[in-house]
């Protein structure tokens, strides 16, 4: 298996955040955690995205099973 590159990093605004995890039954609470010096969050950071404490993320990676696959985490410090 070769590198393909850092997977696609989104922040979510609060309507989107809320949509995402009612879609797979969780609370902002239970989330993972992603530290806000992640090099995902920093490449938003250098592109003008603001990313606050607190803040959800969601990390879209290519599965060689799953297809694309979605995952949430919450900015902390």
């Amino acid at each position: 298996m070769t590198w393909g590159g850092m997977p696609e990093h989104t922040k979510l605004s609060m309507t989107a955040t809320k949509r995402e995890l009612k879609k797979v039954n969780l609370e902002i609470d239970e989330l993972p955690l992603i530290e806000w010096g992640d090099k995902g969050l920093e490449r938003l950071r250098n592109q003008g995205v603001e990313i606050l404490l607190g803040d959800v993320i969601k990390i879209t990676r290519k599965s060689t099973t799953g297809g694309m696959v979605e995952y949430f985490r919450k900015v902390v410090n």
